[in-house]
């Protein structure tokens, strides 16, 4: 089983350092063993702990379904204010410092590109003179055949913004004329620090510390107040259920080397054949899990053309299936486990969403927020209703 810290964000970058992708609570066990099942479930606790107002070691943000997500503020080694998408913790950067940059490097997007300039050009009059920051866009003034009058629309005193799946309509007094008013808006959620580009660490939930105000720039705060959500007691009792039996199958599968079994190349696996259920509303087990492996072993031995190469795929699959034939009583485990920290964040999820700044609609359907950011050890988690937000996801980009 590979090392916790690896898992704790995915994506080209494997140290904790930098944020590239977020992980759901319940596939920390999968990524990490047992290492992974505490961190969930001390991450779940102290979540449902912030939520009954007691004292709690973890923070929560909420979570934005911005696009782009960027990377900006002072080089470390130069000093100059930059702009980079995520890319900008590749092995091989793409750093602006100039519209020409920005060209040279994301004239193949145009959309993208305008949202850079947008950012290089208003955020440093609110960006602190030290440290490197990474956020959401949220809106950027921008204009196209489908939003004429911009990307900010305001209605019956409402400010409505899509960046991208979910429509945001502003609450507080006086954020409408101020997201309105504003060239971009901008959820800033972590931050970063370091002598060089390489030996940034990064600090998550950070939000808008040491910003300034500029009428330019709308600035949404990610913090979050758990205390100001509702946990019922029933609530708390069926998060606690989810954890109790969630808990049963990780200790019947932390025996005879049941974490081992489902590790390795099963852990990508699994987490595929997972998010495909999301997709089929299918309940996941074993059996289905090695309909995926061959499955996907299928189409890869379709894509070789020598007898040789497909042959090979296909052992590999096999290979594969047999393992989890002899080890199914772990698998199964393992996916029960998974269902039932899925439910036991999904009680929290759904606590948490009854206190929200913003209304949120999908095609003019009221939905949940996308979700929320916990934060323990300045290790962060996220808090998705995978079955909502992330099959809605999902069938948009399958389009």
């Amino acid at each position: 089983m590979i090392e916790f810290k690896t898992y704790l964000t995915e994506g080209k970058s494997s140290s904790e350092d930098k944020l590239t992708h977020l992980e759901h609570a319940e596939d920390h066990p999968l990524n990490a063993g047992a290492a992974g099942f505490d961190h969930a479930k001390k991450t779940l606790m102290g979540v449902h702990d912030a939520l009954s107002g007691k004292k709690s070691n973890v923070s929560v943000s909420t979570k934005y379904d911005g696009s782009p997500s960027i990377v900006f503020g002072r080089h470390p080694e130069t000093g100059k204010f930059f702009v980079a998408s995520k890319s900008a913790f590749n092995k091989n950067p793409k750093i602006n410092y100039s519209e020409k940059d920005i060209d040279t490097n994301h004239g193949h997007a145009p959309g993208l590109a305008t949202k850079l300039k947008a950012a290089l050009k208003h955020l440093p009059k609110v960006t602190p003179k030290t440290g490197v920051y990474q956020g959401d866009i949220m809106h950027s003034g921008g204009k196209s055949k489908s939003n004429p009058d911009g990307d900010v629309t305001v209605h019956g005193g409402q400010a409505n913004y899509t960046p991208n799946t979910i429509t945001y309509s502003t609450k507080k007094p006086g954020e409408a004329a101020e997201a309105s008013g504003s060239k971009i808006g901008v959820a800033v959620h972590t931050s970063y620090h370091g002598p060089s580009f390489d030996k940034l660490k990064a600090k998550f939930n950070t939000g808008q510390q040491g910003f300034g105000t500029h009428k330019d720039v709308h600035m949404m705060d990610v913090s979050h107040d758990a205390s100001q959500s509702k946990l019922s007691s029933a609530d708390s009792a069926l998060f606690q259920d989810h954890l109790a039996n969630a808990e049963e199958h990780h200790n019947a599968l932390n025996k005879d080397g049941g974490y081992d079994a489902i590790g390795g190349e099963h852990s990508d696996h699994l987490k595929t054949y997972i998010n495909k259920t999301v997709k089929t509303d299918e309940v996941p087990s074993a059996q289905g899990y090695k309909a995926h492996l061959k499955d996907i072993h299928q189409k890869l031995a379709d894509k070789v053309s020598t007898p040789a190469k497909k042959a090979e795929k296909m052992s590999t699959g096999s290979d594969l299936m047999g393992h989890v034939d002899k080890n199914e009583q772990h698998f199964n485990h393992a996916l029960a486990m998974h269902a039932y920290l899925q439910s036991a964040k999904n009680v929290l999820v759904r606590s948490l969403a009854s206190h929200t700044d913003y209304g949120h609609t999908i095609g003019g359907k009221k939905v949940k927020p996308e979700g929320h950011v916990a934060v323990i050890g300045n290790r962060p988690t996220k808090l998705v209703d995978r079955a909502e937000f992330s099959k809605l996801n999902f069938a948009k980009n399958a389009k």
